[in-house]
């Protein structure tokens, strides 16, 4: 096997991580959107909820309904903050996710570069092999005709 072969299966196989990283990272930001869609949906229920205790004002509230409401609105907040971490967790999978892409892609183009040089110089030695024999037979006719009488 050819030293251009052996480089292009190499590429191959770099270029296919680097495309399972690309991957990777376009899945992890699909799940950061996802969460923060969620922290967003908390937001807003908790938002609508609180509305209804201000809404619900000619309605008076007794200590015991005033007390489990405020105990879920302190469960919402809980679940709210959960969710922010879940999404610095999430961030932070995303940047490694970008690093390990940007390295594998990296990886890959360099090695490509090593094939495009490769590929140049064995055409260039095909090249030459390719006008060696040339010369070589322009030579041979030209002492076949010498030496004809």
């Amino acid at each position: 096997m050819s030293r251009l072969k052996r480089l292009q299966t190499v590429e191959g196989v770099m270029g296919d991580k680097a495309d399972r990283a690309a991957r990777e990272f376009g899945r992890v930001q699909e799940q950061l959107q996802q969460e923060q869609q969620r922290l967003e949906q908390l937001q807003q229920f908790r938002a609508e909820y609180q509305g209804r205790l201000t809404g619900d004002a000619s309605e008076p509230m007794d200590a015991f309904r005033l007390r489990d409401f405020n105990a879920f609105i302190l469960r919402i907040d809980a679940a709210i903050e959960q969710q922010r971490g879940q999404i610095r967790e999430v961030e932070q999978k995303l940047e490694r996710a970008r690093a390990q892409w940007n390295e594998e892609r990296t990886r890959a183009d360099a090695l490509g570069k090593v094939v495009d040089q490769e590929r140049q110089t064995e055409a260039r030695r095909e090249q030459k092999r390719e006008q060696s024999q040339a010369d070589e037979l322009a030579a041979r006719m030209f002492a076949h005709r010498r030496n004809r009488p």
